[in-house]
């Protein structure tokens, strides 16, 4: 991993114009020389992935968190008093990121906020000259997306969106593997996830808790009235600001997937499914299969259930290679290869 001092990282970053990048760990470009070279970065949005984001930005030695920011209090402040436990000095809460734009010591927003936030807070951010590190999936839609390359491109930002599976190194090994054609020519791959999560119910229209600006909270998306079901998690289930769990999730074994077969765009996608398990608010599938197909005879399938958590080989999440001289099983973070007799090879597991 190279490393980068402040001066390198705003050179190096701000000379690139690839778009989004798609690397995997939001560590890869921090500097590491004196104190006076630390990069300084924001956190949008931390009540989980956001927290954890903060507190690992706050223990790297060359990387200040200068700003926690959330609509919600009590994560706000509670992310607070983490990082401050973990570096020196601690940082500023804000509930509105767009505060910290005009603030030419912060170099880069993360953000893990709600997806309908992702694509507007990294184009502000470009256009206010910080890098970006966002978290998956990108963007609300494709559209969207394509919007923040054009805005990384325009204002040479770095935009890197997390997928963090790409810097395990069982899971890079393995992948390998499949590309080196150890299992022969690979031509077919199966991802899944699997959980038993329970009915949201019948959201009811209730006033909004005093710790949480719901107006900003819902920024770009069309207004709607707050329900007593939205609020922290269950927004990924409706349409209005989430994106399922084929995005989730799913982003994770359709990104590893296309990476071992070596492919980029498909030529035919079809996706069957529905809210099937419980009668309620949740609008996105809770079961789902989409088949994508590419040139060069090759495909893949993604299974999705939210509701019976039930899993394939034994696991709730994982990934099929299937070859024409044998087959790599991926896991959370192992793989093992069989040969045409379903023979175990060789297994990688990280301990």
């Amino acid at each position: 991993m190279k490393k980068y001092s402040r001066r390198n990282f705003i050179r190096v970053t701000g000379s690139t114009s690839v778009g989004l990048t798609l690397l995997s760990n939001p560590l890869t470009l921090l500097s590491t020389g004196s104190p006076s070279s630390k990069v300084v970065v924001a956190v949008m949005g931390v009540r989980s992935r956001g927290k954890a984001l903060a507190v690992n930005f706050a223990r790297q030695k060359d990387t200040e968190v200068a700003y926690i920011c959330d609509v919600d209090e009590r994560y706000l402040n509670d992310c607070i008093k983490r990082v401050s436990e973990v570096q020196q000095k601690p940082p500023k809460g804000v509930k509105d990121f767009r505060k910290i734009l005009n603030d030419a010591s912060v170099d880069a927003l993360v953000i893990a906020a709600p997806d309908h936030w992702h694509a507007p807070a990294t184009i502000l951010a470009c256009a206010a000259g910080k890098h970006v590190y966002v978290e998956k999936p990108c963007s609300h839609n494709p559209n969207e997306g394509e919007m923040m390359v054009r805005a990384a491109r325009n204002f040479n930002r770095q935009v890197q969106m997390g997928a963090q599976r790409r810097s395990w190194p069982v899971i890079i090994e393995g992948i390998e593997e499949v590309r080196k054609g150890t299992i022969g020519r690979t031509y077919f791959a199966k991802g899944w996830y699997t959980n038993t999560r329970p009915s949201i119910g019948i959201g009811k229209v209730s006033d909004v808790p005093d710790n949480l600006d719901f107006d900003l909270w819902q920024g770009p998306a069309p207004r709607r009235e707050y329900k007593d079901n939205i609020h922290p998690y269950n927004w990924h289930w409706f349409w209005h600001w989430g994106t399922g769990e084929a995005c989730n999730n799913g982003t994770h074994s359709i990104d590893l997937m296309r990476w071992g077969l070596d492919v980029k765009y498909p030529v035919k996608v079809v996706s069957a499914g529905g809210r099937y398990h419980f009668r309620d608010d949740w609008e996105t599938p809770d079961t789902q299969i989409i088949s994508f197909e590419f040139e060069e005879n090759k495909a893949m399938t993604w299974e999705g259930r939210s509701c019976n958590g039930y899993g394939v080989e034994g696991s709730g999440y994982g990934i099929i290679f299937y070859g024409d001289q044998g087959t790599l099983v991926m896991g959370n973070n192992s793989y093992a290869i069989y040969d045409m007799e379903k023979q175990l090879i060789r297994i990688k597991e990280d301990v």
